[in-house]
């Protein structure tokens, strides 16, 4: 697959207590993935795995959204909402300009306006890096390096008290990944063990059949990932 060449999947798949979920893939969804791996920092795959382990945690609470509408709500750099003609990046503009920091009041500005540039990148326009995580999470390559985180934040140093304050629910996950300039992941109550999406495309799936069945708890959901995995490839 040359590198201009957009990653196509149909599915993701996954069990969890005994129930077996699917959420379909379009080529949108990876595509707007892949714009915030490459846009949100460092690690690039605990960023992509934490976006798809979100979609997918939502799913089992009943909260029906694709993957790629659920990354552009989450992750700043492409939500219109932080766009210049954004409400949230307006109102942090107004906040700065009120207590007198024009320096920072520009500086956000400019940020705008990369965020919506970074929205409106094509695959090409992607970084090799991000090419080669979103095929390696897509086709079961690279397993999660973040079991069971749902959310993640850029930190200042080892700085991510503001957060927890905020979000004192959240259960911080340190996968050896250091807090330095980079992502720190973060779990909520029950989701700490989640894990085990896997991605079917028509009669493949990815990882290899043997591999598949890998999230939930005890045999049921093992049994119910086989049976989705049939019923999917029965269906293509």
């Amino acid at each position: 697959m040359q590198s201009s060449e957009l990653p196509r999947h149909a599915a993701l798949v996954w069990t969890w207590e005994g129930k077996a979920y699917s959420l379909p893939l379009s080529t949108q969804d990876v595509l707007q993935l892949a714009r915030a791996v490459n846009a949100e920092g460092y690690p690039q795959n605990g960023v992509a795995w934490a976006l798809v382990q979100r979609a997918a945690w939502l799913k089992t609470k009943g909260i029906e959204i694709s993957l790629g509408r659920l990354v552009q709500q989450y992750a700043q750099p492409l939500n219109p909402r932080w766009f210049p003609e954004g409400d949230l990046h307006q109102k942090q503009v107004a906040g700065l300009v009120a207590t007198g920091k024009l320096d920072e009041a520009k500086a956000e500005n400019r940020a705008a306006d990369t965020r919506k540039t970074k929205a409106g990148a094509s695959w090409a326009d992607l970084s090799p890096s991000t090419h080669e995580v979103i095929r390696e999470v897509l086709s079961g390559k690279d397993a999660s390096p973040v079991v069971g985180a749902v959310h993640y934040w850029a930190t200042r140093g080892d700085d991510f008290s503001t957060n927890q304050v905020r979000r004192p629910d959240l259960i911080l996950l340190d996968r050896g990944f250091g807090y330095q300039k980079t992502n720190v992941f973060f779990a909520v109550p029950g989701s700490q063990h989640f894990g085990g999406v896997a991605v079917i495309n028509g009669n493949e799936s990815f990882p290899p059949d043997g591999n598949l069945v890998m999230a939930g708890m005890g045999s049921g959901p093992i049994i119910a990932g086989l049976a989705v995995y049939f019923a999917w490839k029965w269906l293509s």
